[in-house]
């Protein structure tokens, strides 16, 4: 089978999307399969190539937020070129930005299968996430992006106009103009977030309803999206670990050992797992915390560690590539998180797999994964005194946490890479054959209407 996948975000930036994309992709072309991965071109090279699978990079600049992160837009004709060259049976699209939105309408276009899969759940991280943490702009800027300016203007229809042809540019900048008036005297932080919450919905709709198909990596997420509207069938798939890889813990002696890991961006709310620590500490001087990852959060959190008193009890190593990361899992006693917007965590299953009990957050995902008094502790999103409760407890309890470290071997085998992979080759075949596909389109390649 001929496969083309569409991302924003690929390899040598590193997140949960890459992961998944990379161990998917690396045993679909040891099976035999062809894979052509769109992607942005990065400035470094990649730390890895996959095996079998072609990768074409598109020009980028550095997102404002993150320089890691690279922001393509590749022109349709040049994509409706590349996919008539490589022939996929299938696309499929894993990111609803610049590159994913330019695929997934050059493939209606062509009348080529597409599926999604729905990694982020959007309204929660437009809702949440502080954009003056993110950004870190002078006050001007700030308040156009709180404003949601761009999301305003799809809203009142300036973007469809604006992609339509033939529309004066003088009538876009006035558009444009008279919706960034309006935006920049809007109203408190209450009715920004309800705007962005429905915007975000509107957007999810009008992109995920494109597809034959779309996946989510958590029931949770399946769910939201029949519930707000996506009319396409949705199916859970496990994005899935390599269970081979990671070392088990062999012993549950308690080791005074905490462990956070992951990308380190400000929406992932590692600094209440900071704020918990410093309470857990003030009564085990022991005990010990490591952040594994990097992000743009990083130089914040180790500021904090050292205002909270904790500094030389944290230890921040940085980035740790899978295989490495994977051996360390056993050397802790607990993995932590009071991430909200988690729509799996591919970390947290690793973290599992090494039979690591878990304290997390009652969000999105996480209670799916994480069954309180099965596996692991759920404690409210935000409540550091609760987190470090719970921590506590675990800390205290050899008896729980070999209990906790059991079922959690037990219950991450259904997320085993190899099954995963074997249901993803079944639903390429089956979008394949429902899908209908035309003939070779013009150059000039235009979406469909619809």
């Amino acid at each position: 089978m001929r496969v083309a996948i569409f991302t924003d975000t690929y390899l040598p930036e590193v997140n949960g999307v890459v992961t998944s994309i990379e161990s998917h992709t690396r045993l679909l072309a040891a099976r035999g399969h062809s894979v052509l991965i769109v992607c942005p071109k990065y400035r470094k090279a990649a730390l890895t190539a996959v095996p079998g699978v072609q990768v074409r990079r598109y020009h980028s600049v550095s997102f404002i937020t993150n320089k890691d992160t690279r922001v393509a837009l590749p022109s349709m004709v040049s994509v409706a070129r590349l996919l008539r060259r490589f022939r996929p049976d299938v696309v499929h699209v894993h990111t609803p930005l610049s590159i994913g939105v330019i695929g997934l309408a050059t493939a209606r276009a062509m009348r080529l299968p597409v599926l999604q899969t729905y990694h982020t759940y959007i309204p929660d991280f437009m809702q949440y996430v502080e954009p003056h943490r993110l950004l870190r702009l002078d006050d001007l800027q700030d308040r156009v992006v709180n404003s949601l300016i761009f999301e305003r203007m799809f809203e009142s229809g300036t973007w469809r106009r604006l992609a339509g042809a033939g529309w004066p540019r003088r009538q876009a900048l006035d558009d444009v103009g008279t919706v960034a008036r309006d935006v920049l005297t809007s109203t408190g932080p209450e009715d920004r977030r309800r705007l962005s919450s429905r915007i975000a919905w509107q957007y999810t709709r009008t992109l995920y309803n494109r597809a034959e198909l779309v996946l989510t990596p958590s029931v949770t997420l399946q769910r939201a999206l029949e519930e707000h509207g996506v009319t396409v069938p949705v199916e859970y798939l496990s994005n899935g670990i390599d269970t081979g890889l990671v070392v088990p813990k062999a012993a549950y002696r308690a080791r005074g050992k905490v462990l956070h890991a992951g990308r380190l961006g400000h929406e992932k709310n590692v600094d209440v797992v900071l704020k918990a620590f410093a309470r857990l500490a003030e009564e085990r001087p022991g005990v010990t915390l490591d952040i594994v990852g990097d992000g743009p959060a990083r130089e914040g959190l180790l500021r904090l560690a050292e205002r909270l008193g904790i500094a030389d009890r944290v230890h921040m190593p940085g980035f740790l590539d899978r295989s490495a990361l994977a051996g360390i899992y056993a050397e802790y006693d607990l993995f932590a998180t009071a991430s909200t917007i988690e729509t799996q965590g591919i970390v947290l299953l690793e973290a599992m797999s090494a039979g690591l009990p878990v304290v997390g957050v009652d969000a999105l995902a996480i209670p799916e994964l994480v069954v309180d008094g099965r596996n692991g502790l759920i404690v409210p999103p935000g409540d550091d005194a609760a987190l470090a409760t719970a921590m506590g407890r675990l800390l205290d309890d050899e008896e729980m946490r070999r209990r906790f470290g059991e079922a959690c071997r037990e219950d991450v085998r259904s997320h085993a890479l190899e099954s995963v992979v074997t249901r993803l080759e079944a639903i390429y075949a089956e979008v394949a054959r429902d899908g209908a596909r035309a003939p070779d389109v013009p150059d000039s390649v235009s979406p469909p209407r619809r």
